[in-house]
């Protein structure tokens, strides 16, 4: 929509043209400004998606973790989507409710029959799903909720809880919380942090294979028992073995029609992806990464250059994976009870 110059004074003749090529600077700007916040980064330095794999063991089964990943992980061989509309989380700022409304959880949680700070308008990530996250930042609360509606009076879910303690300094999982037993807001890539050029944590990823009979720390329980075997278990960890040059290639091999902004967000993808790594999260139908819901980042994944663009037979960002993520390069590591001591998550 163009700005109604009409209606502001003529600049050339008002001693305060200044003042009002400010004014009208402001406000016909993209609102970018939750883009260019630097938030300190959720959970405490030695919670296991926030360190680093540099001096962390590779699993001595890292090859057959990888084939199972690989090929059996996705919905066909070596597919590994970003999302970011389904089946992913919106985040929600508490400061941004309108009140306390009741909430009512289908599944047995400490939260149902309370009351939990919501606004009418939010809404659940798109998908059977339904996820929604509400933070308050300056308690530290995380509220975690699946399969969410709001019917103008109450909040419904089918499962839900506040998360004990502070998500500023956890360093440990939830086992009430999602498949792998770890809240929702960790390994989420958020917008702001595409945007500022650094993804301080490893990434999370549902896979199709998850594992029924073991799960590896920092999951804390297995999602469904004994349902299958030789599987991946949740709370496996991942990376790639990729160097700067590499990734270069990769950036010159994108299509042509993406843009600068989009190839800078590959590249901070593709470095947490070497230097954090993916953790197997949940059970889905396909393997992806999860990137923080339009709902609640659109204009920071505008910005970045993460729209949603069709290029021949490829969708972007979805399959802006598709050539870095290669077999050859993925790797695993030792679960996190066996990291260096100087390492380990503080309970």
């Amino acid at each position: 929509m163009e700005p109604n110059y009409a209606s502001l004074p003529d600049l050339r003749f008002h001693t305060g043209s200044f003042f009002w090529f400010a004014i009208l600077f402001v406000f016909t700007q993209p609102a970018w400004s939750d883009c260019a916040k630097v938030e300190q980064r959720p959970y405490g330095e030695n919670a296991p998606w926030n360190v680093p794999v540099a001096g962390l063991q590779r699993h001595p089964e890292s090859d057959e973790y990888v084939r199972r990943l690989w090929d059996e992980g996705s919905n066909r061989p070596g597919n590994f989507n970003a999302v970011f509309d389904e089946y992913t989380y919106p985040v929600y700022n508490a400061a941004d409710a309108t009140a306390l409304f009741p909430i009512s959880i289908k599944w047995k949680s400490p939260l149902d029959g309370r009351e939990i700070p919501w606004n009418p308008k939010w809404q659940s990530a798109p998908g059977s799903d339904a996820q929604v996250i509400v933070l308050d930042g300056q308690k530290g609360i995380e509220w975690d909720l699946w399969q969410v509606n709001f019917d103008g009076k109450s909040v419904q879910a089918t499962n839900g809880n506040k998360v004990p303690g502070s998500y500023w300094t956890r360093e440990t999982g939830f086992a009430p919380s999602r498949g792998v037993g770890i809240p929702y807001l960790a390994m989420l890539v958020r917008g702001y942090e595409v945007v500022n050029g650094k993804i301080p944590h490893a990434l999370g990823m549902p896979v199709v294979n998850t594992d029924g009979y073991r799960f590896f720390p920092p999951a804390t329980k297995i999602e469904y028992p004994k349902k299958r075997k030789n599987g991946l278990p949740e709370g496996i960890r991942f990376a790639l073995n990729v160097s700067d040059a590499e990734i270069d290639e990769w950036i010159a091999s994108l299509p042509e029609q993406l843009s600068e902004a989009t190839r800078r967000s590959a590249r901070v993808i593709a470095v947490a992806l070497r230097d954090y790594g993916w953790f197997v999260v949940d059970s889905s139908g396909a393997a992806t990464l999860q990137f923080e819901s339009r709902l609640t980042a659109g204009d920071c994944w505008k910005r970045a250059g993460l729209e949603t663009v069709e290029i021949d037979d490829k969708e972007y960002p979805r399959d802006l994976l598709d050539g870095l993520m290669i077999k050859e390069r993925i790797y695993t590591l030792v679960p996190s009870d066996e990291y260096p001591a100087e390492k380990k998550a503080r309970p």
